[in-house]
Formats: structure tokens, C-alpha cells, sequence
């Protein structure tokens, strides 16, 4: 279906989301995006080191961190850092300027094509011009596929797709409605 033959479009969630931002105390507001970001930063490192160690107990290597790393360099206490940070709020603002407008599976569809992509640029752009670049050294080095010089790899999308994980439990708790 397309997206402008109203079938799958929803126009009253982005006004049910401000909704109930507008109706939540400012401090419930931030306590419950707090929250938000604690619950999917934990999944993403949960699905990350388990999906990591699993593949290394296997006899393959997809990754190796450099910076900081723990656990057979499969994860690093600074990737959970941007974790926490960066899934909700990237989250929120795709939803309220694209995603919200959908039901259903093409809801989903375009929820876990974001992510996909989104992740993917940026672990390349933050590897390189952060990591790379400020502190000469990478966070991380892809060992399978590796794109971009090991900071990225073809199997990135799938291995951002895990995010998804946490839209369930953000949804639920930002009271988020779905009419």
C-alpha cells in the first residue's frame, strides 16, 4: 500500500503521542524517557554480548572492540554508553516525524528500516570521525565482512535490526497509544 491512501497511514498518533507528553508531569516525562533509554540500552547490550559470544563460541569472530573492551573483546562499557543515549531519542524523533504515521506492519516495516540504516551510518561515523579521529584508535573493529575500513560490516542491518527489541517496552512505558 502506498503511504498517502490513508489504509495505513494513522494521522492521530503523532497527536496521541503529544498528547500524552502534554498530559504527563514534566518530571514523570523525563523519569519515563529515563527509564526508556536504561530498558533499551540494557536489551541492545544483552542481545550484543549474548549474539556476540555465541558466534565466538561457534569459531566466528564478527567483532572485536578495541576501546575499553570486556567479555573476549566482544563488548565495551563505552558502546553501552551510546546506547543508552542514543536508541530512544532516535527512536522518538523517527517516530514522531515519520513512523507514527503508519499501522500495523507498516509500522513495524519502517520502524526496523530505520533502525537498519540509522545504526549501520552511524557506528561508520562514529568509529571513524570520533574514535578514529580524535583518539587514534578504533572503538571497534569489525572481523566478518568488514566495510569502511573494519568500521562497518555487510552484516550491520541485520545486526541493528536486534534494536527493535526495544520499541514494545518504550512504547508501553511512554504510554505511547496506538488508536
Amino acid at each position: 500500500m502506498r503511504a498517502d491512501d490513508g489504509a495505513t497511514r494513522d494521522p492521530g498518533m503523532a497527536t496521541n503521542l503529544r498528547a500524552t507528553a502534554d498530559a504527563t508531569p514534566p518530571a514523570a516525562l523525563a523519569y519515563r524517557i529515563s527509564l526508556s533509554c536504561l530498558v533499551a540500552g540494557t536489551a541492545w547490550v544483552l542481545l550484543e554480548v549474548g549474539g556476540g559470544l555465541a558466534f565466538l563460541h561457534a569459531g566466528v569472530r564478527l567483532w572485536r572492540y578495541r576501546t575499553a573492551p570486556i567479555l573476549e573483546d566482544i563488548t565495551s562499557p563505552v558502546v553501552w554508553i551510546f546506547a543508552v543515549t542514543l536508541i530512544v531519542p532516535l527512536s522518538l524523533a523517527f517516530d514522531h516525524l515519520v513512523a507514527l504515521k503508519w499501522r500495523g506492519a507498516a509500522r513495524a516495516a519502517v520502524r526496523l528500516a530505520f533502525l537498519m540504516v540509522t545504526g549501520s551510518l552511524l557506528e561508520v561515523l562514529i568509529n571513524r570521525f570520533v574514535f578514529l579521529q580524535w583518539f587514534s584508535q578504533p572503538l571497534f573493529e569489525y572481523t566478518l565482512l568488514p566495510t569502511f575500513g573494519a568500521s562497518g560490516s555487510w552484516l550491520s542491518p541485520l545486526y541493528y535490526a536486534t534494536l527493535i527489541v526495544h520499541v514494545p517496552i518504550t512504547d508501553r512505558l511512554l504510554g505511547m497509544t496506538h488508536t
